[in-house]
């Protein structure tokens, strides 16, 4: 773990930036949850099923995977950054 030196006085300051930055993250994550689950039901599959079928090449290059590629892979994105921002200790 790193460790970083602030100034005392910063540290209101760090932790609404935080903040701000935490709910917009969490918005954004709603949002892609909405779209991933949309093509999950369309396509009758998991992102989980459906990244290891496109991975695989089993699905084709058609430009609606992509799309479904787009939404999985923004959603485990935006929660990957959440989940860094909500282990951070001021």
């Amino acid at each position: 773990m790193a460790t970083i030196k602030i100034q005392k006085e910063a540290i209101p300051i760090i932790k609404s930036g935080l903040a701000i930055e935490e709910n917009l993250l969490k918005l954004s994550l709603d949002e892609y949850k909405k779209d991933l689950e949309t093509f999950e039901g369309k396509y009758k599959m998991s992102g989980e099923e459906f990244i290891q079928k496109f991975e695989s090449g089993d699905l084709g290059d058609d430009a609606k995977w992509f799309d479904f590629l787009f939404a999985y892979r923004a959603y485990e994105h935006v929660r990957k950054k959440l989940k860094l921002i909500e282990e951070i200790l001021i």
